[in-house]
């Protein structure tokens, strides 16, 4: 992109540029001592300062380079930014001409041709046309009848008769606060302060419990 917009951009570019130049020294530094410290007399006292100065040049470049590229992209981005919103004011003030050449809409009442002609030409208010118009004739409102209310359940009769003339009882249990027990035929007798009732199946002998049984 170009730098029209933000400055700097030669600035980041000569940055970089010695960034790279610093790299490549770096890494020659690097490698010239290597190659004093295999080939030379003096051994680790002629490379190893050569080699601790490559690096030392090589890495201030890469972080040169790293900031050069870090700037370019701010740039970048400020570039675009201003572009969008230059771009935003073109587009509100086309709006607002747009809005400005509206044409002009006559007056509730009149028409066009009446400002031409200079005539009112009012037209007959809604209120008054539907004042002369007849009512339509509604059928009165009846409302919808009830439905009947449900019948209530009827009453549950137990068995209270003896006990003994029962079935065998084959499962014991506690229905509600009450000892019960299963039948061999799948009826359920409940014990109850009146004594025992016996009872179809185990949901009447929870109704009849609920119903004050």
């Amino acid at each position: 992109m170009s730098d029209d917009t933000t400055s700097g951009g030669g600035i980041v570019k000569l940055v970089a540029a010695l960034g790279w130049i610093a790299v490549i020294g770096g890494a020659g530094l690097i490698g010239y001592g290597i190659y004093a410290l295999t080939q030379s007399d003096f051994g680790m006292a002629a490379g190893a300062p050569l080699m601790a100065g490559g690096a030392t040049t090589a890495a201030l470049g890469l972080l040169a380079i790293v900031n050069a590229t870090m700037a370019r992209a701010m740039i970048d981005t400020a570039n675009n930014t201003a572009r969008l919103l230059a771009a935003g004011d073109g587009v509100a003030a086309a709006s607002a001409a747009a809005a400005t050449d509206l044409p002009e809409f006559p007056a509730a009442g009149k028409s066009r041709d009446a400002d031409e002609t200079g005539d009112t030409g009012d037209f007959p208010s809604l209120d008054n046309q539907v004042a002369e118009d007849e009512a339509p004739d509604l059928p009165p409102f009846e409302p919808a009848p009830r439905a009947p209310a449900a019948p209530p359940p009827p009453a549950i009769e137990p068995d209270m008769s003896d006990p003994r003339l029962w079935p065998l009882a084959v499962d014991e249990f506690d229905l509600d606060g009450h000892l019960a027990m299963t039948l061999e035929d799948g009826s359920i007798a409940v014990e109850t302060p009146a004594g025992w009732a016996r009872l179809p199946s185990l949901d009447d002998a929870r109704t009849w419990l609920s119903q004050g049984g």
